[in-house]
């Protein structure tokens, strides 16, 4: 379904959705209009992405101002693990990186995907430079390590005792305001463009309860996320029901909505990163589903697994989930269950080695060590036996049953034989996330009491929203630049369906930095 749904969106739907949203237009620029800001390069934005168009820019020379519309900065970068890929070669890195293209049936730009291989190269330079006494490390390797190319991929981070979103994002913050002092307009939305004669001139915003006006001499950076806090986005895109938020709720579609309004071309639409994870009472986002126990299983509704649930990668969970039942005419798992026994609850946190999320980040959500306090606040439900978790998770009784003993079944007799989840991992392999994945992956469900945990799809970051050039600039239909308008981050980024761990922040470098550079060498306009 989702691939069908992705090429009906890659013709006429998508075509359709590249034009001018009805009724929120860009303003129409009149020479009586009166400017209350004014800089030669305004960025939209202050997460990973905006910051380096704002370094850059500032480096090459322009004035720069940065307008956020939360309170704080940072984005989905600053609640992210604070990854970056670096492959060590970009020629390899290419090899790789078009396989996951192909195997995904998503659309793909050669020179956006040249220019990454490349650019990306000096990642560790600049990071390091934004910051004295900054170190790197690898923690990770490709997500497929089947694929042609994927012993090239290596995934940084800053070594550290904070959380590496955190982490990252001080490096920016650091470099943005103690170093270049460029102004930071914190709680400043923007609301929409400005154009003149088909070009951007600037941007309406609204700061302390008025709108202001803020002109733009060169150019504007849209860096202002994704949409995986706007529920018609999600409807539109995502399908499915009951889509949890993971990353930023400042990520509301922003972006996407104004770059419309200037006739930009979308792509990728339909792709994002979404783990599965869980609700948690009273926190406005969820939290990431990261169980190193290796006595657990997924069910749908009707009690039967579905899935291989180690073999997954953490990114793409969606596609696992989101499968609308045209029989019954339903989402038959959104949720499904994750299904465990005590020995599973009390080796640890089923939010394991999860580093990615707002919850985490900015809520400062800790998950209890053995489980317990999520017992109390129902997000575990305990039950003696299966079959009364069964009844009380509303799930056919006798078919739960029979699939517990057809997994213990298999597993003590050495095979998975519905989706060949592995017994153990080969310790000689290389991880996507090196010293969070356990060395045991299947046992059998032991003694109770048992628990189940109700699994939505948690969205950390849509990849959808105008497809921009090797200069970062953004594309009509006609694949034509519109004149002073640039993107950067993960509203338009170049990854399709299957997102690689790592590759939005880097892709936040890479063309962060090549939008802002461009965009100081705009000329100014009168």
């Amino acid at each position: 379904m989702n691939l069908q749904r992705r090429n009906i969106l890659r013709g006429g739907l998508a075509a359709a959705l590249t034009l001018p949203v009805a009724g929120v237009q860009a303003v129409e620029y009149t020479k009586d209009l009166k400017w209350d800001k004014t800089a030669d390069v305004v960025v939209l934005g202050y997460g990973g992405a905006g910051a380096c168009a704002a370094i850059e820019a500032h480096d090459a020379g322009a004035k720069v101002l940065i307008l956020e519309k939360l309170a704080q900065g940072g984005g989905n970068t600053a609640v992210s693990s604070g990854g970056f890929m670096i492959p060590k070669d970009a020629k390899d890195a290419y090899t790789y990186l078009n396989a996951t293209y192909a195997f995904a049936d998503s659309e793909k730009d050669e020179a956006l995907l040249d220019v990454f291989c490349k650019e990306i190269q000096g990642a560790k330079t600049f990071i390091e430079g934004l910051k004295p006494d900054t170190k790197l490390m690898i923690y990770g390797h490709a997500g497929f390590s089947s694929l042609p190319g994927a012993d090239t991929i290596d995934k940084w981070r800053i070594r550290g005792k904070k959380r590496g979103g955190d982490m990252l994002f001080d490096q920016y913050r650091h470099a943005v305001e103690e170093v270049r002092k460029i102004e930071v307009m914190l709680e400043t939305p923007a609301l929409e463009l400005i154009r003149r004669n088909g070009e951007v001139v600037g941007v309406v915003a609204q700061h302390a309860g008025k709108r202001i006006n803020v002109r733009a001499n060169r150019a504007v950076v849209v860096a202002t996320g994704g949409y995986e806090f706007d529920a018609q986005s999600l409807r539109t895109y995502a399908l499915g029901t009951e889509i949890q938020g993971l990353g930023s709720p400042g990520n509301t579609g922003d972006g996407l909505r104004m770059t419309q309004t200037m006739g930009a071309r979308l792509w990728h639409m339909t792709a994002y990163s979404c783990p599965v994870g869980m609700k948690v009472p009273g926190l406005k986002t969820a939290i990431q589903l990261n169980i190193l126990a290796p006595s657990h299983i997924w069910v749908d509704q009707d009690g039967k697994r579905f899935v291989n649930e180690k073999g997954l990668d953490n990114h793409t969970c969606l596609y696992a989930v989101n499968q609308m039942d045209p029989i019954k005419h339903r989402y038959p798992r959104i949720p499904c269950w994750l299904i465990m026994d005590e020995k599973a609850r009390k080796a640890g946190p089923i939010s394991g080695g999860a580093t990615s999320g707002y919850a985490l980040n900015r809520e400062h959500y800790k998950w209890s060590s053995d489980n317990s306090a999520e017992i109390k606040s129902g997000i575990l439900i305990q039950a003696a036996t299966i079959r009364e978790l069964a009844e009380k998770i509303k799930v056919p009784a006798d078919t739960l049953e029979a699939t517990v003993t057809r997994w213990n079944t298999d597993i003590k007799n050495g095979k998975d034989t519905e989706f060949g989840r592995i017994l153990k991992r080969d310790p000689k392999g290389k991880t996507a996330f090196a010293g969070r994945e356990a060395p045991i992956v299947s046992e059998p469900l032991g003694e109770g009491p048992y628990y189940a945990v109700a699994l939505y799809p948690t969205m950390l970051n849509t990849q959808g929203g105008p497809k921009k050039n090797v200069k970062g600039q953004v594309m009509d239909p006609q694949d034509k630049p519109i004149p002073r308008l640039y993107a950067a981050g993960e509203l338009g980024s170049m990854w399709g369906n299957i997102y690689q761990g790592a590759t939005n922040n880097a892709e936040c470098i890479v063309f962060g930095r090549i939008a802002g550079r461009e965009a100081a060498k705009e000329k100014p306009w009168a």
